[in-house]
């Protein structure tokens, strides 16, 4: 029966794509995405959409997979300079770009877009707060003056908060994208959107980059949050993509006769918030001992087949200020035990509500792992298991009534510690977003900053800043920090050219790819 539907929703679909005379075995696929879309506004764009979003609009640089010989690539830029004191940053425009509604790319674009993300002030549009003016110096160059020396070019190459968009929507507002519309300059366009059901990223003929040589050129995508779902589809051809499948489907996969499994590094990472508001996980000693009771190990084995690691603390390992400098809390009941006696709740004797993402098969596959190990040292643990959008907005109405762990996967905005180290754990006030434990530490903000606003002068003594606050927390346990995970996408042979670039994470580039 499953099937059969699948089946049905696939090639109710080919009528449209026929018709459209788009479609081609050689040159067309489908990916079955179990990647939502919060929001198509590019400036407000800041979670799962970003598969999409990457491949509609681009941003004026982007950083490159580890092991490439430079750092960036260029894409709306052709080059940049920095002046001496780090300040100021002057771009050179690629010239012969056009935005999908046939407006001419140019320096006001540029100023428009960031200015734009800058004032609306959501998603990731905090990245830019340290940006003092843009400056079109002609056509085809444009400056970017600062108020403090902070790192523009990874900020520029940013996952979220540095797509470039046509002026000529101006005038028009989130809803306005959020019916499918897009302005972007990606080598595609967004058609045909039925939020929550499918999508086509179609090809832009008149992208700058050409479509001479290997490309895929139009891609349907199918929002399919069932893992098994997704594994059906890409076992009986019917996707060449897939986002998530079965965990313990991975051996026959990566030795299916048609299909394979692509490995990769990652900058992403599980972590466990404590609610720090209230007893008893206000007492240090508490939340310390919970981070002892983690079974690192039996999570890494169960919950991700061995495609993981222990984390260390807010940066992953492999990202600049991931490293083993930063104390690690390893798995020991024992002492466990002991902490909670020194806290007055010897042999544990309260209870706790753990949330996770429903959608989120890691986590399902973890939570009872956590459950079970608490209970052993006396913590009876409830887990909930709920939409990731109900999860959030929970978490963020009122910190007094909200669970007691928060289970989360993180990735960064952009390629330095400051924004993950200032996002998950800086002092959000009343109105928390993503510090869901709520956490205050006055040192900890100013040490972050410190490293934030060095790193261009002084790398070294950055790390060194970034490591002592990663260790700052640590000793404070608001966040038991899991696992850091091994990227992966399950794929059809025939499929090739993806690149894992842990700088975008979850983000198939598909100029990039092509069908043998």
């Amino acid at each position: 029966m499953v099937h059969r539907l699948i089946k049905f929703m696939f090639f109710a679909f080919i009528p449209f794509l026929l018709a459209a005379n788009v479609w081609a075995a050689e040159k067309n696929m489908v990916f079955a995405s179990p990647y939502g879309v919060t929001t198509l506004d590019p400036s407000v764009s800041y979670s799962t959409e970003l598969g999409y979003m990457a491949n509609i609009y681009e941003t004026l640089i982007r950083v490159n997979p580890p092991g490439s010989s430079d750092l960036f690539s260029y894409l709306l830029a052709t080059g940049y300079s920095a002046s001496a004191d780090g300040l100021e940053y002057t771009f050179t425009l690629r010239k012969g770009v056009k935005f999908h509604d046939g407006t001419n790319f140019n320096a006001q674009a540029v100023k428009f877009s960031i200015e734009r993300t800058k004032k609306l002030g959501k998603g990731a549009g905090f990245i830019w707060a340290d940006l003092k003016e843009i400056q079109v110096i002609d056509d085809y160059t444009v400056k970017f003056v600062l108020n403090i020396p902070v790192p523009l070019p990874q900020i520029a190459a940013s996952a979220y908060a540095s797509y470039i968009m046509s002026p000529g929507v101006k005038d028009k507002d989130s809803a306005w994208f959020n019916k499918g519309n897009d302005a972007g300059t990606g080598p595609y366009m967004l058609k045909n959107y039925k939020d929550g059901e499918s999508w086509m990223l179609a090809k832009f003929e008149q992208y700058w980059g050409g479509w001479d040589g290997k490309h895929v050129e139009n891609i349907l995508v199918k929002y399919t949050k069932d893992p098994l779902t997704q594994l059906q589809m890409l076992q009986a051809d019917q996707a060449m993509l897939v986002g998530r499948i079965p965990l313990d489907s991975y051996p026959s996969v990566k030795k299916g006769k048609n299909t394979k499994v692509l490995y990769g590094p990652s900058y992403q990472n599980y972590m466990a918030f404590f609610n720090t508001t209230r007893p008893p996980l206000d007492n240090v000693k508490v939340r310390k001992a919970l981070a002892h009771a983690i079974p690192y190990d039996d999570i890494i084995t169960i919950g991700f087949n061995g495609m993981a690691s222990q984390a260390r603390g807010p940066v992953p390992q492999g990202q600049f200020g991931g490293t083993e400098d930063v104390i690690q809390h390893k798995y020991d009941l024992e002492l466990a035990k002991k902490l909670l006696a020194e806290a007055g709740h010897k042999g544990g004797g309260f209870k706790l509500s753990l949330s996770y993402a429903a959608e989120n098969a890691q986590e399902a596959r973890f939570a009872p792992l956590i459950q079970s190990e608490f209970k052993k040292i006396g913590v009876e643990v409830e887990i909930k298991a709920l939409a990731w959008n109900t999860q959030w907005s929970m978490a963020k109405e009122d910190p007094k009534k909200a669970q007691d762990i928060f289970l989360l996967l993180w990735w960064p905005t952009y390629s330095d510690p400051y924004e993950t180290l200032f996002s998950l754990l800086h002092d959000e006030g009343k109105k928390p977003v993503w510090n869901l434990a709520y956490y205050r530490n006055a040192a900890y903000d100013d040490m972050i900053r410190k490293a934030y606003e060095t790193i261009g002068s002084n790398p070294q003594k950055a790390l060194q800043l970034y490591v002592d606050a990663q260790n700052l927390v640590q000793n404070d346990v608001p966040v038991a920090w899991v696992v850091d995970i091994v990227a992966n996408w399950p794929m059809n042979k025939k499929l090739q050219g993806l690149v894992m670039n842990p700088a975008y994470p979850n983000v198939p580039f598909f100029y990039e790819m092509h069908l043998e």
